[in-house]
């Protein structure tokens, strides 16, 4: 009699848990768990109501089941979106957190400029000057059938962005313009007013660590108001007056 018991109480079990499986199945994917609200996070250049159109489609999907990465690509469409992380809040709200695009430069174009991350992402194009003050890069002709969320491949703008990341940041306050020649020479233009001859090379790093040093001595400091360019092209820096 001991093997029936034992296939009986195998049969209940299995019953049992095909029934567990079943209701927790059935409520998994009840009314309970449908997105109500979606949060967004990390928002500062975006306005809530370009994110909220762009997520609207997961509102009364089931939180567990929403299909998170088809979402993230419609969203990333967004220029100025970099990346996207989602949380859920049991029951019914889906958190997005935001990582936005930060502009870096702005690029000269005609009867306007248009604003540009450190990748090169064109992302948005203005007619007035921005509130925010960023190096201008001059000398870079962005095409017309370029738009927001495009990555400008473009020599020159490449070799300004690249000067801008290798600066120090104590620098970065200090240029107020990027110009690149069509041999991608670049030559800088502090807000002070000096000009700045960089000349042409891959890695900029000991040239502008050499202009921040000279920036800084005291020797510099007293002939300042007099200084019309410095040349960094040659060997040593050479100061104009």
């Amino acid at each position: 009699m001991a093997p029936m018991k034992t296939n009986a109480a195998f049969f209940y079990v299995a019953i049992l848990v095909i029934l567990l499986v079943a209701g927790s199945t059935l409520f998994l994917r009840s009314s309970y768990f449908t997105i109500q609200n979606i949060k967004v996070e990390g928002l500062d250049q975006i306005p809530q109501l370009e994110i909220d159109r762009l997520m609207s489609s997961a509102k009364g999907q089931n939180i567990i089941l929403v299909d998170q990465e088809s979402l993230r690509k419609k969203v990333t469409l967004h220029p100025l979106v970099k990346s996207i992380q989602f949380k859920r809040q049991f029951p019914q709200t889906l958190v997005a957190q935001v990582t936005e695009r930060t502009p870096v430069a702005l690029v000269v174009v005609p009867n306007g400029v248009v604003k540009v991350d450190d990748q090169g992402i064109f992302l948005q194009r203005s007619e007035g000057w921005p509130d925010h003050s960023y190096p201008v890069i001059n000398g870079v002709t962005i095409p017309d059938t370029a738009g927001p969320g495009q990555e400008l491949k473009l020599p020159g703008l490449e070799a300004a962005l690249l000067l801008l990341q290798e600066s120090p940041s104590e620098i970065l306050p200090l240029i107020g313009e990027v110009y690149v020649n069509p041999i991608e020479q670049i030559t800088l233009y502090l807000t002070s007013g000096v000009e700045v001859r960089l000349g042409q090379a891959q890695d900029w790093k000991d040239k502008l660590a050499g202009l921040y040093q000279l920036l800084n001595d005291p020797g510099y400091k007293t002939v300042e108001n007099g200084v019309r360019y410095i040349d960094f092209t040659a060997a040593k820096p050479v100061i104009g007056r």
